[in-house]
């Protein structure tokens, strides 16, 4: 009976073949090569809206696919020294640079490129319904200030930064925490607070609402890098990547989204 069975199996192995093919087809016609898995980025959301338009800007150049994982600066670092061999990371996009040297003193980066800078800024809610004009506007009774929390880049820096200028037990009763800058900054824009602090560069994706420069926050920055992992399996084309955000090509997508702060 051994002999009849050998047909279906004929058929099977055919399928798999035939699947197998479409596959690589598949690939072909989306860019990606065959066999060439996709470059890793983990990223923190204040570069979500450059980024993306540069991974795609890299894939039609290059033909290499490129996924962007966001989360939280502190969030992706964890991640990102948990190395998983079956998915390397490639490379570290956080809000600000002092992930990156907790991440070289964890060993786990190879090179990092200066990419742009961004302050703290107050984000209105739509229409301005408290009419918010200063800090102390925001310790009004019934004022509602979405704040980033501590993982958040925006959210340790600001916090930090008022609790060492004795501000923050001020604010803290007004405070609404969010996961991210970029949740902070829809809470704003859907009314449900009176104002989010924020990061310039993300602020400026809010047209028609009022950002607030105030002396409060006079100073208060995040200096931007891209980053390599030590960790990847492709460390040539991690740098070509990184070399791709932090050259001409990546700058011209962070000048069009307003940064005001792009690395020359």
């Amino acid at each position: 009976m051994a002999h009849m069975k050998r047909p279906r199996y004929i058929l099977i192995f055919i399928a798999l073949l035939a699947f197998a093919a479409a596959a690589a087809l598949f690939a072909l016609k989306f860019g990606e090569k065959p066999g060439v898995r996709p470059l890793i980025v983990y990223a923190a959301p204040a570069v979500r809206m450059p980024l993306e338009r540069i991974a795609k800007d890299y894939e039609a150049a290059t033909g290499r696919a490129v996924e962007l994982r966001f989360g939280p600066s502190e969030t992706i670092l964890t991640q990102a020294a948990m190395v998983n061999p079956s998915a390397p990371v490639d490379l570290f996009f956080p809000a600000d640079s002092s992930y990156v040297e907790a991440a070289k003193e964890r060993g786990m980066i190879g090179e990092s490129f200066p990419v742009a800078s961004m302050s703290i800024v107050v984000l209105i809610a739509s229409g301005n319904p408290k009419g918010i004009a200063n800090w102390n506007d925001l310790l009004n009774d019934g004022v509602k200030v979405a704040v980033p929390n501590s993982g958040a880049a925006a959210g340790k820096v600001a916090r930090n930064h008022l609790a060492a200028t004795g501000k923050w037990d001020a604010l803290a009763p007004r405070a609404i925490e969010t996961f991210t800058v970029t949740e902070a900054a829809n809470a704003a824009k859907l009314g449900s607070v009176d104002a989010a602090i924020v990061w310039d560069a993300v602020a400026l994706g809010y047209a028609g609402q009022t950002i607030l420069k105030l002396p409060e926050f006079e100073g208060v920055s995040a200096r931007v890098e891209v980053a390599t992992l030590k960790q990847s399996s492709d460390p040539a084309e991690a740098k070509k990547l990184a070399e791709f955000i932090a050259g001409e090509p990546g700058m011209q997508r962070f000048r069009e989204a307003g940064y005001p702060g792009v690395a020359k």
